[in-house]
């Protein structure tokens, strides 16, 4: 391929020609120019390329996190309603405010489209490691604050676009309040402020206001509808400025014995470009998960740990065919899951101290602790003993319906 030479190029030859330069030194300069208008013109500013400012379109998410997995918030708290965490002995001596919730969960996977594209879809088999803790705190009877924090690492056998290099972390603070609706209905409203790192130059802010609906027909059935609205930015409390992405969650949780089936739906709207200029990616799309998971302790001595299979298919359209959001993808899960899980037992102690002050005020003047007339449930006149039990056993099935892993529903 002839050599170009620009204007400027030829001007320094000439003068270099005209010079008293050493004839040796003038032939290497006159080469070295030459060889520069040789080189392609994006390898010549290569250099300076990092002193520019980061292109947010070139810094994409990885492609292998679906919405569900970055914010689980919609799922996770119900997958673990039949989930028995472990309770060690030294938590009844920790502040009956204080609630947590630890997870870890390991797994492998086979992902039919790991690069989520139209057409040519790769299959790959992974390794996930899932680390999740929440800490909260009982402010009021019903109301908590508390912070969570998670970790996902994927390790794929094969590694397209380099997709084993980001590791996704999450960390936010929120605050819930619980609604009780009847005896087997509970609404509960929450609100998250997180942030999120997913690879590298890649920072996201997340609002996360939400709603889920739970009923109990029973100890062992349980459904429950959720809804939540991501609002996300680039920098932290600045939302929305790069997408909204409203979730609606449905699902149904089962348990015979020892094993539990849980299923979910979630279906995910992805509003980014327009009307937001800085999302990553730009396409905005539509999303369905669906979860069918089955899991059963591992032995009975220790029924935190659990072993699962889970199935789980993802459609995604309206995407122009946008790579790393479009295409179908189906996986499917094989793994551990470790529980550990202290509840709060402020709202359970309040109303235990409210119906003994009841039974108190309600017990005949005069009458002694001792009287038989008060402990005797047979006694039409031990109209204060009668309430208080009746309390006591109400307030207890309230509690356990809600704590998971109690011993009185492993019987069932």
């Amino acid at each position: 391929m002839p050599l170009t030479v620009s204007r400027s190029q030829y001007i320094a030859k000439t003068r270099l020609a005209n010079s008293s330069i050493n004839p040796l030194v003038l032939t290497i300069l006159s080469a070295a120019l030459s060889l520069y208008a040789a080189v392609p013109a994006q390898a010549q500013v290569a250099a300076g390329a990092s002193l520019a400012p980061i292109n947010l379109a070139q810094a994409t998410a990885p492609p292998q996190f679906i919405p569900t997995d970055v914010t689980p918030f919609t799922v996770s708290p119900e997958r673990n309603s039949f989930s028995p965490g472990y309770k060690f002995r030294v938590f009844q001596s920790l502040p009956e405010r204080l609630w947590f919730n630890i997870t870890t969960e390991v797994s492998q996977r086979l992902d039919t489209n790991v690069l989520f594209t139209y057409s040519h879809p790769k299959a790959d088999y992974a390794f996930r490691a899932l680390p999740n803790i929440t800490v909260g705190y009982n402010i009021l009877k019903n109301t908590s604050i508390y912070a969570n924090y998670f970790v996902i690492k994927d390790v794929f056998s094969n590694n397209f676009s380099n997709i084993n290099f980001p590791t996704t972390q999450s960390l936010s603070w929120g605050i819930q309040h619980n609604k009780r609706l009847g005896e087997k209905t509970n609404l509960q409203f929450n609100f998250q402020a997180r942030e999120l790192w997913q690879t590298a130059h890649l920072h996201q802010f997340d609002f996360l206001p939400g709603l889920t609906l739970t009923h109990t027909f029973s100890p062992n059935n349980i459904v429950y509808g959720s809804t939540l609205l991501q609002m996300r930015g680039g920098d932290y409390f600045v939302a929305p400025t790069r997408e909204i992405d409203p979730f609606y969650t449905l699902g149904y949780l089962h348990r015979k014995g020892q094993w539990a089936l849980v299923i979910n739906d979630t279906l995910v709207t992805n509003f980014r470009h327009p009307p937001f200029n800085d999302s990553v990616p730009q396409q905005s799309n539509v999303s369905m998960i669906a979860d069918i998971e089955v899991n059963h302790p591992i032995s009975r001595c220790f029924p935190a740990l659990l072993a699962f299979i889970r199935a789980e298919p993802i459609w995604n359209w309206d995407s122009h065919k946008a790579a790393g959001i479009s295409g179908f993808d189906f996986r499917f899960y094989g793994g551990l899951r470790l529980t550990i899980s202290k509840p709060s037992y402020y709202g359970q102690m309040d109303d235990l101290r409210n119906q003994i002050k009841e039974s108190d005020k309600s017990q005949p003047t005069g009458a002694s602790p001792g009287d038989s007339t008060s402990v005797n449930p047979g006694n039409s006149n031990s109209t204060g003993s009668d309430n208080t039990n009746t309390g006591n056993n109400s307030s207890s099935d309230n509690s356990t319906s809600n704590m998971p892993g109690d011993p009185k529903l492993k019987g069932l």
